[in-house]
């Protein structure tokens, strides 16, 4: 006898990506993954609702660029950043 091994396909969903926060498109949406600042500007961004998980709205990009917070102050909360910055957080886009 001829023994077979029946795996079944799982289903394996990707991984999702990180991109920084500065190639999102206007009017794209993310969620905030993790900074790679100094301790300082870290919790300054805290202080302002932008921390992991947040989820979040390009609003306008360049110098600075600008960002809707969702949840955050009650919604419809707007931050600008400096594009060094926005450059060092990780975010996941919204398919």
């Amino acid at each position: 006898m001829i023994a077979t091994n029946q795996n079944h396909d799982a289903t394996i969903e990707p991984k999702p990506v990180s991109i920084p926060l500065s190639q999102l498109s206007r009017g794209q949406r993310a969620t905030v993954n993790t900074a790679e600042l100094d301790e300082q500007d870290t919790k300054m961004l805290r202080a302002m609702g932008l921390r992991p998980d947040a989820s979040i709205q390009m609003c306008r990009l360049g110098e600075p660029c600008i960002v809707s917070l969702s949840g955050a102050c009650g919604g419809g909360c707007r931050i600008g950043l400096a594009k060094d910055i926005a450059s060092r957080v990780l975010v996941t886009p919204h398919a």
